[in-house]
């Protein structure tokens, strides 16, 4: 398994599982935003790709977050793949690295903190940093 940057075919795929999820914080716009930007990664075993996540630059805060974690397929929850991408992120982002799930998303919230990341601060209710490092 590895973390790699997302091809082509990756982000068709990742779309292509998308369209099956109730997800309104991750939408096939921002997953074309993010390839354009090539800020979006997957989670991968060759051809399959099990989870996808975006590394944006916040050069304003002078960190790297983590946005828009997901496993794509619910039967791959549980395998330890978002904590897989979390340690592969921490070895390749050389600096301080946020993540900013909403506060609806549990599991997300759940991994963040055992790996280490504290929650900093809520906005709106909605979502909420955390931040490492």
């Amino acid at each position: 398994m590895e973390l790699r940057q997302a091809s082509y075919q990756d982000m068709m795929k990742v779309v292509n599982a998308l369209r099956y999820k109730d997800l309104s914080y991750i939408t096939k716009s921002l997953v074309n935003m993010d390839y354009n930007h090539n800020r979006l990664y997957v989670v991968a075993d060759g051809k399959k790709v099990y989870a996808t996540v975006s590394l944006v630059a916040e050069p304003n805060y002078n960190y790297t977050a983590i946005k828009r974690l997901c496993i794509l397929n619910k039967k791959n929850r549980g395998k330890g793949i978002a904590r897989f991408a979390l340690h592969e992120i921490q070895r390749m982002v050389s600096g301080r690295i946020g993540a900013t799930p909403w506060m609806d998303n549990g599991a997300v919230r759940h991994i963040l903190e055992m790996e280490g990341f504290v929650l900093q601060y809520v906005f709106n209710e909605r979502w909420c940093y955390y931040a490492k490092g």
